[in-house]
């Protein structure tokens, strides 16, 4: 059966992990890679936080920053610093023999650390390209994956994202592996992914989750899942967007004009600012819409 990352649990954008969360990606060719790792990477940097980086182990570093600095500023000054740190997957366990359990601990002490060092939080960018490169057995890395590495997340200090090539590893692995993960981020940053909401909507509600970016570029998609609400018999509609990292102004518009002339009963929850925007535009004039601000 194909793999489809949507069939798991929490899936977002890469720009709105929080610290102590665990993510599965998975790219399918340079610039799905590289605009997941950049785009964390980069963030990471802009926020104070130490960047550990586990590229691919054969590319050479030259290429690795060339690819970051597609995605935000020069990162030789943070590299020289110390705050971006380009590992490869050896030195958790070298010059011991390889094993998921000293891979953890040398993420561990990659941690510790960077805490001593003054760091509040670390991020780490790992592509799983290491597990061919270094002979690691896919069963163990999958139960480190699922079950073995949690204490690494518990003291919210530290954030993973594990990003899987498609062409490199099984549909059955990648299923796996997303499942094991309790975050999953959307393939490309800057798109919109509509997800059904059942049973966290209700009985007699239609309910839907938007995730990542509703503007000009993610157009389609949108109208698209609004014409799904429309084409709805429910009595009631729930629309999350608490993970949209931007709503424009004509999506949020397109939204209130939907709830207003549909007549049924709507629940929109969203984040503060875009909470904001929906009360700018009127969403207090329709008195069938509620708007649930974070």
């Amino acid at each position: 059966m194909p793999f489809h990352a949507e069939e798991h649990t929490r899936i977002v954008s890469v720009e709105r992990l929080r610290p102590g969360d665990h993510a599965f990606a998975s790219y399918v060719d340079d610039e799905s890679r590289w605009s997941t790792i950049g785009s964390f990477a980069q963030t990471g940097i802009t926020r104070g936080e130490r960047v550990l980086l586990f590229a691919d182990p054969a590319l050479p570093a030259s290429c690795v920053l060339e690819h970051l600095e597609a995605y935000g500023p020069p990162v030789g000054e943070p590299l020289e610093r110390g705050q971006l740190k380009l590992l490869t997957m050896d030195r958790m366990w070298l010059p011991e023999t390889i094993s998921v359990e000293r891979q953890m601990a040398g993420l561990r002490r990659e941690v510790e650390e960077a805490l001593d060092a003054g760091y509040a939080t670390v991020r780490s960018a790992i592509d799983m390209a290491w597990v061919a490169s270094f002979g690691a057995d896919i069963e163990q890395v999958l139960w480190r994956e699922t079950e073995g590495c949690h204490y690494l997340f518990t003291d919210a200090h530290y954030t993973e994202i594990c990003t899987y090539d498609e062409t490199r590893f099984s549909d059955d692995v990648l299923d796996k592996a997303a499942a094991g993960h309790p975050t999953t981020l959307l393939k490309r940053p800057g798109t919109l992914l509509a997800l059904p909401l059942t049973e966290a909507a209700g009985p007699g509600t239609y309910g839907l989750r938007l995730v990542g970016e509703a503007d000009l570029s993610t157009r389609e998609p949108f109208n698209e899942a609004l014409r799904g609400i429309a084409a709805s018999n429910a009595p009631r509609i729930l629309l999350d967007l608490t993970e949209l990292t931007f709503l424009d102004v004509y999506c949020a518009r397109a939204v209130l004009r939907l709830t207003a002339e549909d007549g049924r009963r709507a629940v929109i929850r969203c984040d503060g600012i875009h909470a904001h925007t929906f009360l700018l535009l009127g969403a207090l004039d329709i008195p069938q819409l509620t708007v649930e601000g974070e």
